[in-house]
């Protein structure tokens, strides 16, 4: 069996941080741009992988920034012994991707409960993500 292939149990998800803003009068008849931006981090430590996803978002018009969500996650995963996964795989890809629709739900009923449409995000392939982020860190070498 490789040393560098586990299986995974989602043990803990916890909600750290949440920051919401938004402008008081807002046209939803207008088409508003958002911009997503994802940060995921990781940790092992013993026999769990800790990891946190932060997804800040933003709703434009324009120029003018018409609300901010900025929203972070941490999930705690223990490791298992089969021979299934690499961790530096699933900390990129399958955990963020267990963890991503918690975040989707928090987004959508926080904007509900502001008076706002809900906002949905949109699915994300954490795969291709990490493809990309490995290539624009071997571009910026």
């Amino acid at each position: 069996m490789s040393d560098n292939n586990k299986t995974y149990k989602l043990k803990s998800l916890s909600l750290i941080e949440s920051n919401f803003r938004r402008e008081a009068e807002i046209d939803f008849s207008i088409e508003i741009e958002n911009e997503i931006d994802i940060d995921i981090q990781h940790t092992l430590i013993a026999n769990d992988v800790i990891i946190t996803l932060q997804v800040d978002l933003i709703g434009k018009y324009k120029r003018k920034k018409l609300f901010r969500f900025t929203t972070k996650y941490l999930g705690v995963f223990e490791i298992g012994n089969e021979d299934i996964l690499p961790v530096e795989k699933f900390v990129e890809a399958n955990g963020p991707a267990i963890m991503y629709p918690f975040i989707r739900e928090h987004i959508a009923g926080t904007s509900l409960k502001a008076g706002m449409k809900p906002v949905l995000l949109p699915p994300v392939n954490f795969i291709k993500l990490s493809l990309d982020n490995k290539a624009k860190k071997a571009l910026s070498k």
